[in-house]
């Protein structure tokens, strides 16, 4: 009995020993180390560029324009060519040939308008018969400028003033000016600040003293019930307003009506336009609505 059980009694060697077994066993090979991949190669630079960039680095100073850098020749303070320069300098390589100037969003300005109304006033733009100087940022100094040359050119007939801040007092100079204008016929004013003084003076001169204008638009301006009673009155009287378009302002309902009755009463003149019936700057309508 003792034998028998002495032979099944089996002896389990431990974990410890089996680890000790195995770490010893020199016959499985090691594992091979993880190799990094190197970083990658900075593209060596010629010795030409090199030698170049030590030449701009000496003498460099933190703000100071280096002495070998010439700045841009321009009268504009910025010291950069003004954007519509380009333009102008088109009309004057025209040499007098070129009917239409497309100058909106040009950022023309007071100044650039005072430069092109110079042109205007010479031999330089004699063939021009459109002028687009719309969206512009041009004031009271700038349209007075434009309307002063409108005073003696006798080659522009139509003219886009729209969306420039001139106010009552802009209006007034080209209503001055047209007094003097007997080829201008389409205006485009729309978006230009104008008031009840400056629709008055507008049609104090279409009444009496112009001939010639036969489209005007001033579409979204702050002309109210006085003005439009003015305006209305023009209407009746002039002799050449064939178009007329006072929409979007600030006019309630006795300005209206009274713009309505005169509009009723001459059937030549029209609050709104249709295609073909009046040319604007591009031969196409008389404003752009």
């Amino acid at each position: 009995a003792k034998t028998m059980a002495e032979n099944t009694k089996k002896v389990r060697p431990s974990i410890r020993a089996l680890g000790a077994d195995i770490s010893n066993d020199t016959s499985r090979p090691a594992p091979a180390p993880v190799k990094k991949a190197p970083p990658p190669a900075k593209p060596a630079k010629r010795q030409e560029e090199e030698e170049e960039d030590d030449d701009e680095n000496d003498g460099m100073v933190p703000g100071k324009i280096p002495a070998n850098v010439r700045p841009l020749q321009s009268d504009a303070p910025a010291g950069l060519v003004p954007r519509y320069q380009a333009a102008l300098d088109s009309l004057l390589d025209a040499r007098g040939e070129q009917r239409t100037a497309r100058l909106s969003f040009k950022q023309l300005g007071d100044e650039g308008a005072e430069k092109m109304a110079g042109l205007l006033k010479t031999g330089t733009c004699r063939s021009l018969t459109g002028l687009d100087i719309s969206c512009n940022s041009i004031g009271v100094a700038g349209c007075k400028a434009i309307a002063s040359s409108l005073s003696s050119n006798t080659a522009i007939i139509s003219l886009d003033l729209s969306a420039n801040a001139i106010g009552d007092e802009g209006a007034s100079a080209l209503a001055n000016a047209l007094a003097f204008n007997s080829t201008l016929q389409n205006i485009d004013l729309h978006a230009c600040s104008i008031g009840d003084e400056g629709a008055a003076a507008l049609a104090n001169v279409l009444i009496d003293g112009n001939i010639t204008v036969s489209g005007l638009n001033l579409k979204a301006n702050y002309i109210k019930d006085g003005g439009a009673k003015k305006l209305a009155e023009a209407v009746l009287k002039s002799r050449s307003l064939r178009c007329m378009i006072t929409t979007s302002n600030d006019i309630e309902r006795e300005g209206q009506m009274a713009l309505d009755r005169a509009f009723e009463q001459n059937l030549k003149c029209s609050p709104k336009v249709t295609a073909g019936e009046h040319d604007n700057i591009v031969g196409e309508v008389c404003a752009v609505m």
